[in-house]
């Protein structure tokens, strides 16, 4: 049996890896079934009736009326304990094989008291883009120390309680901070599922030629850059370009001019309905990703896979997830070395259109987005399990 916890995002949030990952379970152990612990809107957000997970093979339990992240460590462990011995018990004492979908301080404290009173227990903590504090000093106040990624991750490690990064830059950039930690530590490249997009629909872009940013959109993820490039280039080019926010915006963005971004309107802080999302991702031509790098050192990008499930190429900056995808497959779009770059980049774009590198560059972003599917991923994950 292997158990997932999803004890920190609600709804949609997360919700493309909770689904690519049960994929790369369902791969890695043949025959195993998932039993796996969220909240219901997440459940209900991540397997609905055109999921490809088989349903055989799958147990959902819907976590309390709590939000996730209300649950305590106290009640992290309790819901540890009741479920990890309940199917321990179920299958005449296998141990199951247990990972949390998103490792916070506090899941990686329980997880590591668990172990030490039950020999036997196995442990992944997936960690996402919030490590990055631990590029920052960390706290002085030893309780605050210990309740952060800094401390947590510090001390009081195990070879069975491990680490769970999406890109090889980002175990690169961990163990550079927490000396020592290499040892618990283990990579994966980020996963795409399995659900088909008919991303042939768009062949060669005409006028007015699209582009978006896309996801969570707000200052951190470079959607001031995106509103001035989207004004700059609107202000020459007319209604020769279009720009569009397919996504949800961040608390903060009333301070920024989007009067260059058309849509889809009305902009919002919601999550888009996926049916909007996904039209507008089959008629988009070019993702921008205006990402600062400091904060991508250490945190992999869905919208990136969203990209790469669509063929839509790439209008970025040097960060390293696209640096390491450009290098192992070649051009799958523009890296701009600068704002003024980008806006350069976009301007060319809309004038002078190469259809020929297009394709070409579809052609290699269909070869990366084979190379994040699930049965990839799985013989990735299956070696660390092995050693």
């Amino acid at each position: 049996m292997i158990i997932l916890y999803e004890l920190s995002q609600l709804r949609t949030s997360h919700a493309p890896f909770t689904l690519a990952f049960a994929q790369v379970m369902l791969e890695a152990f043949p025959g195993r079934r998932i039993a796996i612990y969220a909240h219901s809107s997440h459940l209900q957000e991540v397997f609905n009736t055109d999921s490809p997970v088989p349903r055989e093979r799958l147990i959902q339990h819907p976590v309390g009326k709590a939000t996730p992240t209300t649950l305590g460590a106290f009640s992290v462990l309790q819901l540890l304990c009741r479920s990890y011995f309940r199917y321990r018990t179920a299958n005449d004492g296998v141990v199951p094989f247990v990972v949390f979908l998103t490792g916070e301080p506090k899941h990686i404290w329980v997880a590591k008291l668990f172990r030490r009173f039950v020999p036997g227990f196995r442990c992944h903590l997936v960690l996402h883009g919030d490590i990055n504090q631990i590029q920052h000093p960390f706290p002085r106040n030893p309780f605050r120390y210990l309740a952060s990624y800094q401390g947590s991750m510090a001390h009081a490690n195990h070879r069975d309680i491990r680490y769970l990064v999406l890109e090889p830059h980002i175990q690169a950039n961990v163990v550079r901070c927490i000396p020592g930690i290499d040892a618990y530590v283990d990579t994966i490249h980020h996963p795409c599922s399995t659900m088909q997009a008919d991303w042939q629909i768009v062949d060669t872009p005409t006028p007015p030629v699209r582009f978006a940013i896309l996801g969570i959109a707000g200052r951190s993820k470079g959607l001031d850059v995106f509103a001035r490039l989207a004004k700059h280039v609107k202000e020459s080019a007319g209604e020769a370009a279009d720009f569009r926010l397919v996504g949800k915006l961040q608390s903060g963005w009333q301070a920024l001019d989007l009067s260059g971004i058309s849509g889809p309107l009305p902009l919002t802080e919601d999550w888009l309905p996926r049916s909007v999302f996904e039209a507008e991702l089959r008629q988009l031509h070019f993702a921008i990703l205006p990402y600062n790098a400091n904060y991508y050192a250490y945190a992999a990008s869905g919208v990136l896979l969203d990209a790469l499930k669509w063929r839509k190429p790439i209008i970025s900056f040097r960060v390293p997830p696209v640096l390491e995808l450009a290098e192992r497959f070649g051009d799958i779009g523009y890296i701009c070395d600068d704002e003024q770059h980008m806006r350069e980049t976009v301007g060319v774009l809309v004038s002078a259109f190469d259809p020929d590198r297009y394709q070409r560059q579809r052609r290699n972003l269909d070869a990366a987005y084979v190379s994040r599917l699930p049965i990839a991923i799985a013989a990735e994950f299956r070696n660390h399990v092995r050693q």
